[in-house]
């Protein structure tokens, strides 16, 4: 993408002239006619019969002061008061980004998927999408450096004139205060509900070798790369194991680890390494076909990935699996793992590959209810949604047989799962299972993606782990800031080593309860522990249901 060196070296004062004229050569001649002010001054919407005018410095004004001015009850008499609330709240939210990565983003595929969505919302004249213009809009906020909210957009959209629509511009406004406003609510609502037994837990004992599970283990380990293969897939494909070196004969308990999107095997080498020392193989195949078309396509060089890998992936763990079992009749050192005894621990989308993979049922009429041509383009603050639509392209091809026998016990962190799996697509979960969210996640949101799911699952065994001030990528090992999408800050949030201490201890008392049956495991599963643990900036509240 050369445009960006073009960027780099444009002055300020510039920037918006030649922007549109780059943007101009591509797209409609609506953009490269815009007035010389290059702001839009006013917001026509359609309520009904009437045809109110929003002026952008009216909103100012809210935003700021959070003031109705007289021009502007016009339009705020269709709005109650926490719904001024809300949208005062809403043009304020705040993106940390810059403009290299505000460019990269905006012309990224999945990035034009998005903008296309919210340009039904955000028109140009005579209706059209406006997806072109918010693209200029979002780059020219970002071009100072300061970050972008909502309110610089609309006063950096670059004609006189935006046409609203209002009725899904009010569905946007309940998004953002179902998926991001009622943070405080929802977490008082967690913590009224923690059914945690809370043992007696005393300073010292946290800093045990019981209680700090943070701590590395007492196994050394090596580890190995082989290859395992899958017929969905070509060639061999690689996996790393983290194998401890032990010196009884007791059988060695296995985890499979599945990495997300764009990600791989190095995602999470420390909390492999980690369990590795405290025992436990872990297995951490690479989902190749899907990591290298994700990194082209997020480069912005590629065509989406083959939806088939929503099936390939889970079925990597059943294979990576099998070949396990064939090393473990030739080698010595592979004998003692216990294959019918496995647990499945998973970020993101390999959140949706371990739960798939333990039971969870793909639901396909869910899936195209939602997916309609009308249903499946409507603007949406839930990005996950665009993926999981993918899943329509699947549906002739159903039924799937994903669930391998031999987990016992699945780990998700940050799944997608509304679309995916649904209510009575989780309800066939009859394993301990443990979802892990984030109270920052932008990419899938934590309330429709995991807490609200979590009440889905009817399994004996189930936990829930809200962290707050966590993003989607906070528990990513390495440098996420230079991979095939720059993420801002804001994606990334606080210092990340901050939070590893809770993913240690979580998912290592997670195993050792439910896979080795150590009843002891239950006093780290406790919000008194937790507590305890805690490091802030992050703070973890965990709900868990229990027979």
């Amino acid at each position: 993408m050369d445009y960006l060196n073009f960027l780099k070296r444009l002055s300020f004062t510039s920037l918006k002239q030649r922007l549109l004229t780059l943007l101009g050569l591509g797209a409609t001649m609506v953009l490269a006619t815009a007035p010389a002010a290059y702001s839009a001054e006013r917001i026509e919407t359609f309520v009904g019969p009437f045809e109110p005018i929003i002026w952008v410095e009216d909103l100012e004004v809210l935003a700021r002061e959070g003031r109705v001015t007289q021009r502007f009850q016009t339009f705020a008499r269709y709005l109650n008061e926490q719904q001024l609330q809300e949208l005062q709240l809403f043009l304020n939210r705040s993106l940390d980004v810059d403009l290299i990565t505000m460019s990269q983003f905006t012309y990224w595929q999945v990035g034009e998927r998005f903008l296309e969505r919210m340009g039904q919302l955000v028109q140009t004249d005579n209706f059209l999408n406006g997806y072109r213009a918010l693209r200029a809009a979002l780059i020219f906020a970002a071009a100072d450096g300061d970050g972008v909210t909502v309110l610089e957009v609309l006063q950096e959209y670059p004609l006189e004139t935006i046409q609203l629509d209002f009725l899904l511009f009010r569905q946007v406004l309940q998004e953002n205060r179902r998926f991001f406003s009622e943070w405080d609510t929802v977490l008082a609502q967690l913590k009224a509900a923690n059914q945690t037994k809370t043992l007696p837990v005393s300073a010292d004992a946290i800093s045990s070798s019981q209680f700090a599970l943070f701590q590395p283990g007492p196994h050394p380990w090596q580890k190995e790369s082989l290859t395992f293969q899958n017929p969905l897939r070509t060639g061999d494909i690689p996996f790393d194991i983290y194998l401890p070196q032990q010196n009884t004969t007791d059988n060695i308990p296995v985890i499979v680890f599945s990495h997300g999107v764009a990600s791989g095997q190095n995602a999470f080498v420390y909390l492999a390494q980690h369990l590795a020392s405290h025992g436990y193989a872990v297995v951490v195949p690479q989902h190749d076909d899907d990591n290298q078309k994700y990194f082209q396509f997020l480069a912005g060089v590629g065509s989406p990935p083959n939806p088939i890998t929503l099936i390939s992936r889970p079925q990597d763990i059943s294979r990576v699996l099998d070949r396990l079992e064939q090393l473990s009749q030739t080698r010595p050192n592979y004998t003692h793992l216990d294959l019918n005894n496995v647990g499945a621990l998973g970020h993101s989308l390999g959140g949706f590959t371990v739960l798939a993979a333990s039971g969870a049922e793909l639901n396909f009429d869910q899936v195209e209810q939602y997916c309609s041509f009308e249903e499946r383009n409507r603007p949406s603050l839930n990005p996950s949604l665009l993926v999981q639509c993918d899943l329509m392209d699947l549906a002739d091809q159903a039924p799937f047989q994903l669930q391998d026998d031999r987990i016992q016990a699945v780990f998700a962190l940050n799944p997608p799962t509304s679309l995916f799996f649904g209510e009575a697509g989780l309800a066939e979960v009859d394993i301990p299972t443990f979802l892990l969210a984030s109270t920052a996640d932008l990419v899938v949101p934590a309330i429709p993606e995991q807490i609200e799911p979590f009440q889905w699952l009817q399994t004996n065994d189930r936990y829930l782990a809200v962290v707050e001030n966590a993003t989607h990528f906070t528990f990513l090992e390495g440098d996420l800031s230079e991979g095939a999408i720059p993420l801002p800050t804001s994606l990334l949030g606080p210092n990340p080593q901050q939070a590893r201490p809770y993913l240690k201890s979580l998912s290592l008392a997670f195993f050792n309860r439910h896979l080795l049956n150590q009843t002891e495991a239950d006093s780290s599963l406790n919000q008194v522990y937790l507590n305890m643990l805690g490091t802030m900036p992050f703070q973890v509240t965990i709900v868990r249901s229990s027979d």
